[in-house]
């Protein structure tokens, strides 16, 4: 071992930890080591190399001013204190960037996205500065890492773009020229930040259709008495008994949707989607929260059947509501909800077929209870009230156990 270096190390490791670098040094405590703790060797009578390659690296640095330490009187160090006065000299030896030539370094990577259009670039830019003026770690694991902090704004920056269904391959192929590597390296990093980032809430694992990022395919099902007009041919779904499954990309195709039933009925979940048999209705399975595609399919059926009542069915938890409110803010859709009331609620929770609360739910439910989901007040106190929240799903097993 290079005992002078790993020395070195140690005293501008608890340098750097005390942030020793952003203040005045006579008001530091003594920065040191204990020899016999940080080299238990050092203490072996029988480890006679290892004590004198100690001694003479600690000599050659006292030696060089570097640090202060003192024998005892049967020649042994105690204690190595750096020499405040020597830390340039310290990272030079060491070949180590100190922490403010690394902030600036990092800030520098993010000049080319100063006046990005993207509100999330714009405010994880924001954040990630301050963080920088104040010679902090950034997040996310990311530390002091300018060409990884760089690369993520890059992606988020391509993300904050899209406005139309895109594969994960195909989008890591456009910005690495390699369809696997957003999958490998950046994606659990990118959806934390655009969670913690976008102002609607959304469920993690949901984030990235959120923005159009979808690992396949998605599609839009829809079942009941609805006529569907293309440019070339007609599609009437009465005759499927269980509907029809429309891509994404099919979607901005369709010409003219005709209601011939009384009510247009939207879906969160697709065991539900499949469960419900109203006669008079048209179900439509959009999968959580609905994306352009599905956004554009919405607004026809509502220009085209304006007359028709508006229902949404979601889970009684805060995100169907959240789901809801987004659905409605979005499409302009005066939707009503279906079965996501007290009553609802209170029966599947009688009948022990509910979920626990987590902290999350909790803390999501007291932002936005008395704000934006105000209208739902009631549901989500008897949520808070009795620890409970319940998925549409289990409406078919309520009603078998009955």
């Amino acid at each position: 071992m290079d005992y002078g270096k790993d020395i070195l190390n140690r005293l501008i490791d608890m340098y750097e930890r005390r942030g020793a670098f952003d203040k005045d040094a006579s008001s530091l405590r003594a920065i040191q080591i204990e020899v016999k703790k940080a080299y238990p060797e050092y203490m072996d009578r029988y480890n006679h190399e290892a004590y004198k390659e100690i001694n003479v690296a600690v000599e050659k640095l006292c030696t060089e001013k570097i640090v202060f330490a003192e024998k005892n009187s049967v020649g042994q160090y105690s204690k190595v204190r750096l020499n405040i006065a020597s830390v340039s000299e310290c990272y030079r030896k060491l070949k180590r960037t100190s922490i403010p030539e690394q902030c600036e370094k990092v800030k520098k990577s993010f000049e080319e996205y100063q006046n990005s259009e993207s509100q999330i670039v714009q405010a994880v830019i924001k954040d990630w500065y301050q963080c920088l003026e104040e010679y902090k770690k950034l997040p996310y694991d990311l530390k002091y890492d300018g060409k990884r902090a760089s690369e993520i704004i890059r992606i988020l920056q391509a993300v904050s773009k899209l406005n139309s269904e895109t594969y994960i391959r195909n989008f890591s192929t456009a910005l690495f020229k390699d369809s696997k590597r957003f999958q490998k390296e950046f994606r659990s990093t990118v959806e934390s930040i655009l969670f913690d980032y976008t102002d609607e809430v959304v469920e993690k694992d949901d984030i990235l259709g959120f923005y159009n990022l979808y690992e396949n395919p998605t599609y839009v099902m829809v079942k009941g008495n609805v006529v569907i007009q293309l440019d070339t041919s007609v599609i009437d779904v009465s005759e499927m008994p269980n509907g029809i499954a429309l891509s994404n990309a099919s979607l901005e195709k369709i010409r003219a949707v005709t209601v011939k039933a009384s009510k247009v009925i939207t879906v969160e979940n697709l065991t539900t989607y499949h469960d419900s048999d109203e006669n008079d209705a048209i179900h439509i399975y959009l999968g959580g929260y609905h994306n352009y595609s599905k956004q554009v399919l919405l607004e026809k059926i509502y220009a085209d059947n304006k007359f028709k009542k508006y229902f949404h069915k979601g889970d009684l938890d805060v995100y169907g509501f959240l789901i809801l409110e987004n659905l409605k803010e979005k499409t302009g859709i005066p939707f009503t909800p279906l079965m996501m009331d007290v009553a609802t609620i209170e029966r599947f929770y009688k009948a022990g077929l509910y979920k626990e609360l987590t902290a999350s739910d909790v803390k999501v439910i007291e932002e936005k209870k008395n704000t934006k989901l105000a209208a739902y007040t009631d549901v989500l106190q008897f949520m808070l009230d009795n620890n409970c929240k319940v998925e549409q799903e289990s409406i078919k097993a309520l009603d078998l156990m009955e």
